[in-house]
């Protein structure tokens, strides 16, 4: 079968939280071709994650707010998938991709008020997203 290459994106506040995520990923079935490591500025940027895992882990210093990591993440592959340092990878990870292209499904909340518009954080990101027309 053909393989999907998806990278995983940890956004990380410290320099270590996402050590025990990285430690963990080769006893895990996951899709996983890399990860991306999100990390302050100021941050010390790990150069021992090829001692943590085999898959290969590369940092990145932010060089804009933690919530822009979704589009500021340098990557390599033609899909990822955003976690952070408070997560860890389950046992095993199943993603849903459409037969064929093995494209992965994107999941999404319809906007309609029993979904989203009756919270209002939710219509106010729907309104935000609007203006990118």
């Amino acid at each position: 079968p053909t393989r999907t290459e998806v990278t995983l994106v940890v956004s990380e506040w410290f320099f270590d939280r996402s050590i025990h995520l990285i430690k963990n990923l080769d006893e895990k079935d996951h899709p996983f071709s890399e990860v991306v490591v999100m990390i302050p500025p100021a941050a010390i940027a790990h150069d021992d994650f090829d001692m943590m895992t085999e898959v290969p882990v590369r940092a990145q210093h932010r060089a804009a707010p933690d919530f822009m990591d979704l589009c500021e993440a340098d990557i390599k592959t033609e899909w990822f998938m955003i976690t952070n340092s408070y997560h860890q990878v389950s046992r095993h990870v199943d993603l849903m991709f459409t037969p064929g292209k093995f494209q992965p499904v994107i999941p999404f909340t319809p906007a309609t008020y029993p979904f989203c518009f009756k919270f209002p954080y939710c219509k106010e990101t729907v309104n935000l997203a609007q203006r990118f027309n």
